[in-house]
């Protein structure tokens, strides 16, 4: 069964136009579930088909080929505005017709496809179905390919041609590899390669041959497009420092497993489970205050050392970067203090260790993809334990006090402590 579904049968055309020429009844599926199902509310009807064009939506697809397949939120704590939604949500290529609310948006190897049920009162129709899945890009771009081609031929079957949406699918279709890598570059930044100015593009060339593929790529999967100068410049400072930070090593976890990557459960579980590995390995109590110190002396990393950079925004995008040579790792913190620095040190100790290839670079950022939220999650729980947090609620319970008291204890930030807290199960409340 696949996870992301389009499935289009044709009605018969009625005229010339693009709309008349792609009536169909168009099927949408994720992760099982058939997310095109509506109640027509007058006449208490209920259908798993929409009879609408399917030239609308392919034109979308297309128009908006490589930040849909690419962009990802940019932080956990943005919500989606209006142009991001525009790049992502089926709801833009409505013209008039009611579509599910269905977003594709990137999670670095992964796309998640997911609908929520909404009523559509111009319409009369309510979409009771929502549903959600982390889906290969490869087979999102597949079936979304397929449905663009399909929609082409059928117009191309009523004689309608020239339309935008043959010319935009012919420039993408039309890009080789070496364009795609750019491509995927601008996409990632939440913008289109074919519209993009000549400054960003200028700036992406420059920096591939000095960050390399993976680092350009991270940077731009968290850097919004209309700040991309202003956070490749702390890319380029991360980059720089690596090649003065002191030694660190993975030889103490060089035969530890990983854990594997559950694409069907949150991304979060992953850095836990790892967290947690991790102490066991190195004979640590996950109610030792002095656990994630413990840890960075095993690995020889230095939180001490301030990188001397210039941002002090406790919220910047990129917090370091770490480069690993086979057992060996060096780790460029950016932030201004030692706490924060901590919490990045751990996120650096899981970029490395779940390194694909042995001779790896990689950016800590703010981004929403799967293997930042793991790093995230594992430096939760190694620098604040949630064992440890528990041990300290009284009743299940902690006052502000006791946060900022079990914060400086552990030398990590107050916030992490809470949301630690929060996350699992533990009220924070006011003395």
């Amino acid at each position: 069964m696949s996870d992301f579904k389009i499935s289009t049968v044709w009605s018969p055309a009625k005229g010339n136009s693009e709309a008349d020429a792609t009536m169909c009844n168009l099927t949408i599926e994720v992760g099982g579930h058939v997310v095109t199902e509506f109640v027509d509310l007058h006449r208490q009807t209920v259908s798993k088909h929409l009879e609408v064009p399917a030239y609308y939506l392919a034109e979308w697809v297309a128009e908006n080929w490589w930040p849909l397949l690419w962009e990802p939120r940019k932080s956990e704590d943005d919500s989606d505005s209006p142009e991001f939604l525009a790049r992502h949500s089926f709801l833009t290529a409505q013209h008039g017709f009611a579509l599910p609310k269905v977003l594709i948006v990137a999670l670095g190897r992964l796309l998640q496809v997911s609908a929520s049920a909404r009523d559509v009162s111009l319409a009369d129709v309510r979409f009771r179905r929502g549903a959600s899945a982390s889906c290969a890009r490869e087979n999102v771009e597949a079936e979304l390919s397929t449905f663009v081609t399909s929609v082409l031929a059928r117009l191309e079957a009523a004689g309608v041609r020239g339309t935008y949406l043959h010319d935009a699918w012919s420039v993408v279709k039309g890009t080789d590899a070496e364009e795609a890598q750019f491509c995927k570059f601008v996409g990632a930044l939440g913008r289109s390669p074919y519209e993009v100015d000549d400054a960003t593009a200028a700036l992406i060339e420059r920096l591939l041959p000095l960050l390399g593929e993976r680092l350009l790529m991270d940077l731009c999967l968290v850097s919004p497009a209309q700040t991309f100068p202003i956070i490749a410049e702390m890319a380029e400072k991360a980059a720089e420092l690596t090649k003065y930070a002191s030694l660190s090593t993975l030889s103490p976890l060089a035969s530890l497993k990983l854990p594997h990557d559950n694409t069907s459960v949150p991304a979060y579980r992953r850095g836990v489970n790892a967290a947690q590995r991790v102490r066991q390995r190195l004979g640590i109590s996950e109610t030792d205050p002095r656990g994630a110190t413990r840890v960075f002396e095993a690995l020889k990393i230095d939180t001490l050392a301030r990188a001397g950079s210039t941002w002090t925004n406790d919220e910047i995008a990129i917090t370091g970067a770490v480069v690993r040579e086979e057992t060996d790792m060096k780790v460029a913190l950016l932030q201004p203090t030692e706490s924060k620095r901590r919490f990045a040190a751990a996120r650096a100790i899981f970029s490395g260790w779940s390194a694909e290839l042995p001779n790896e670079s990689r950016l800590l950022t703010s981004a929403v993809t799967r293997d930042q939220q793991a790093n995230r999650a594992f430096a939760a729980e190694l620098t604040a334990p949630r064992a440890l947090i528990k041990k300290h609620a009284q009743r299940g319970r902690l006052s502000p006090s006791a946060i900022f008291e079990l914060a400086a204890d552990l030398q990590i930030g107050a916030d992490v402590v809470s949301k630690q807290a929060a996350n699992n199960g533990v009220e924070v409340f006011r003395a």
